[in-house]
C-alpha cells in the first residue's frame, strides 16, 4: 500500500460528523435516554486527531521547506476551499441575529457587539476570545484548525529529517507517546475545572499536541504500510477493525460526566486506536470503507459540518416540533438527507 491516500478514512470523518448532528439535533432532550455529550466532544477531538494524521501520511518524502512564502500559500490554500461556504453560512446567521434589529433600533451597544461577533467570524478568529459559539457556532474548529495548519510544513520538515535516520519509526512512536502522555497529564491537572473549559476546548493552542500527536501517527504508520510486503489474514484484521470500531463508538455513548479528564481518557485511546487499526487497511471493514460510495459521503464531511446547523436552524424555524417516533425519524432523515445534498452540489472534487 504505497498511496498517500487513505480513503478508509474519509468514512470515519463521515461517522464523527453523525454524531455532531444528532448532538445539534437533539441537544440534551434525547441524552437521558439513548445518546450523551460525549459523543460530539470526541469526535472534535477525533476530527483534530484525524487532520494530523492526514496531513503526516500525505506528506511523506515531499521534502518541503518551511520558508515564510511556503507557509502562507499553504494556508491560503486551506482557506481558499473553506472560506466560500463559511461566508455564506455565517451572513445567513446574521439574518437570525439581533444585528438586524440593533441596526434598525440604532442600539449602539447591541450593535458594536453583534457587529464584532460578525467580524470574528468572518477574520476566521472566532475560538481566539470567549464567548466563541455565535451565527454558526461550528465554525469556531475553522479557526481553531487554521491555526494548526501554521504548524504543517515545519512539523513536516523535521518528520522529513527524521527519515534520515535508521530509527525513524521508533523516533515517530516515542513523539506520539510523549505527546498523549502531554495530553493526558494536562487533562488530569485541569481536572474539574470548569473555568477554563473554553481554554481547553476551542482555544487554539490547546489543540496543538493533538494535531501534533496525529501528525506522528500518520507518518508513522505510512513508513510501516510502505514497507509492508503482504496484507496479512484478513479475517483476523477484519474482526480487530470491528472491535475497534465498536469501541469507538460504544465508550462515546456511555454516560460519563464531561470534564477534562474523561476528555482525554476516554476519548483518546478509542480515537488513537481507531486511526491505527483502520490506517493498516489489511481487515474488511477498511476495504469497506474504500468503496466509491462510503469514500464519495466521506469526501463531503467538512461541507455537511459546516451546513449542518443553518439547515437545522432553518427547519426549526418552520416546522412545529413534535415529540413523536414519526416526528423524529423524519426530521433527523429530512435534514440530514437536504444537507448531504447540499454539500455534493458544492462540493469540488480536488
Amino acid at each position: 500500500m504505497k498511496t498517500k491516500r487513505l480513503d478508509q478514512l474519509q468514512f470515519l470523518r463521515f461517522i464523527a460528523f453523525g454524531f455532531i448532528f444528532l448532538f445539534h439535533a437533539f441537544g440534551s432532550n434525547l441524552e437521558p435516554h439513548l445518546y450523551t455529550t460525549n459523543a460530539a466532544y470526541a469526535m472534535v477531538s477525533f476530527f483534530f486527531i484525524l487532520s494530523g494524521f492526514g496531513s503526516g501520511y500525505s506528506s511523506a518524502d515531499r521534502r518541503e521547506k518551511p520558508t515564510v512564502k511556503a507557509v502562507c500559500y499553504h494556508l491560503w490554500k486551506k482557506i481558499k476551499k473553506i472560506y466560500p461556504l463559511l461566508f455564506v453560512t455565517t451572513i445567513y446567521f446574521v439574518l437570525q441575529s439581533d444585528l438586524p434589529q440593533a441596526i434598525n433600533t440604532g442600539n449602539l451597544e447591541l450593535l458594536k457587539e453583534n457587529g464584532w461577533n460578525l467580524m470574528k467570524c468572518l477574520l476566521m478568529i472566532q475560538s481566539w476570545g470567549n464567548p466563541f459559539l455565535f451565527y454558526n457556532g461550528v465554525t469556531w474548529f475553522i479557526s481553531t484548525i487554521l491555526f494548526l495548519y501554521l504548524f504543517d510544513l515545519p512539523v513536516r520538515y523535521y518528520l522529513d529529517k527524521a527519515h534520515e535516520k535508521k530509527n525513524e519509526k521508533t523516533i515517530l512512536i516515542s513523539l506520539s507517546v510523549v505527546f498523549a502522555i502531554a495530553i493526558f497529564t494536562i487533562a488530569t491537572l485541569a481536572k474539574n475545572r470548569v473555568d477554563i473549559g473554553y481554554c481547553l476546548y476551542a482555544f487554539p493552542p490547546s489543540r496543538i499536541l493533538e494535531y501534533l500527536l496525529g501528525m506522528c501517527m500518520g507518518r508513522c504508520l505510512y513508513r510501516i504500510n510502505s514497507e509492508r510486503k503482504s496484507d496479512g489474514n484478513i479475517v483476523v484484521f477484519t474482526i480487530v477493525e470491528g472491535f475497534a470500531l465498536l469501541l469507538w463508538v460504544v465508550l462515546f455513548t456511555l454516560p460519563i460526566s464531561v470534564n477534562s479528564y474523561s476528555m482525554q481518557t476516554y476519548w483518546l485511546i478509542p480515537n488513537v486506536f481507531v486511526l491505527i487499526i483502520m490506517a493498516m487497511g489489511m481487515g474488511g471493514f477498511s476495504k469497506l470503507f474504500s468503496m466509491k460510495l462510503l469514500k464519495g459521503v466521506g469526501d463531503i464531511s467538512m461541507e455537511c459540518y459546516l451546513l449542518h446547523q443553518p439547515v437545522l436552524m432553518t427547519y426549526m424555524a418552520f416546522v412545529q416540533m413534535e415529540n413523536t417516533i414519526r416526528g423524529t425519524l423524519f426530521y433527523i432523515i429530512f435534514n440530514l438527507g437536504f444537507i448531504m445534498l447540499l454539500a455534493m452540489m458544492i462540493h469540488k472534487k480536488q
